[in-house]
């Protein structure tokens, strides 16, 4: 048995869609006895309705960069979490900044909790967001994910590298283009998905990884991945091959 997992944004989907082909050729995997995931900085209730609505089955998720592992049901099998005493330094930080808004996630009970604070107020959350304020994270004892948006890229990259060196210890930014998002210190993709296989007693030398942004590298370095060829060069240049999308990577593997 072999585990593939795909990142989703860019890599899954291209050009906001997953193809009909991308979508027999996962079939066709899981028909050979595979196991698919995605591996995602997403949640996972906004991940689960996005395959939903692209009509892709998988066996497994990885959310929020590897801090969430999901099977078939909406209690997840491990969950890593930040202090949430580093909350109200970090959003000041991120609106300060030029950040948009601040999302923070975490799952309590079994059940995904999200929380959006914003000085912007014609930004409207999505409806699994309750808005709060800065006041209110004082009683956000932990979280997995916080996640932002800014204008351009460079925005992001400061933003992110200011977060590492100053809260280093207790949680890592990662930039994906104009967002970042922020997890635990020591989780990262390639954390989760060796976490994963480990539960699934599944060699690595099993494993197939493809993604296309900066977020996926650590995943990439660790299994010798893939990317795809719309990613960005600094990805491809590490990955060990690039396809046009994950069909190719299938066809070449089953």
């Amino acid at each position: 048995m072999y585990i593939l997992a795909s990142d989703f944004d860019g890599t899954l989907t291209q050009h906001g869609t997953v193809s009909d082909k991308d979508k027999a050729a996962i079939v066709a995997w899981r028909k050979a006895g595979n196991l698919f995931g995605v591996n995602t900085g997403r949640g996972y209730s906004g991940i689960k309705a996005e395959l939903e609505h692209h009509q892709v089955d998988y066996d497994y998720l990885l959310c929020n960069n590897g801090g969430l592992i999901y099977e078939n049901e909406a209690k997840p099998i491990e969950q890593k979490t930040a202090d949430g005493v580093v909350l109200p330094s970090l959003v000041s930080l991120i609106l300060n900044s030029g950040g948009f808004h601040a999302s923070i996630g975490r799952i309590e009970y079994n059940c995904e909790i999200n929380y959006w604070i914003s000085e912007h107020m014609d930004r409207k959350p999505g409806p699994e967001f309750t808005r709060i304020t800065i006041s209110d994270l004082n009683e956000i004892t932990y979280f997995t994910q916080l996640s932002t948006q800014y204008e351009k890229e460079e925005q992001a990259n400061k933003c992110a590298q200011q977060i590492n060196e100053l809260f280093g210890d207790s949680v890592t930014a990662f930039q994906n283009g104009v967002c970042i998002d922020i997890v635990p210190a020591g989780v990262n993709k390639a954390t989760g998905l060796l976490r994963y296989i480990h539960l699934k007693q599944v060699p690595k030398e099993n494993v197939l990884v493809i993604g296309d942004n900066f977020n996926d590298l650590d995943m990439i370095l660790e299994f010798n991945g893939f990317s795809v060829d719309s990613g960005r060069s600094e990805v491809i240049a590490i990955a060990r091959k690039s396809f046009e999308s994950i069909a190719g990577l299938i066809d070449e593997y089953i």
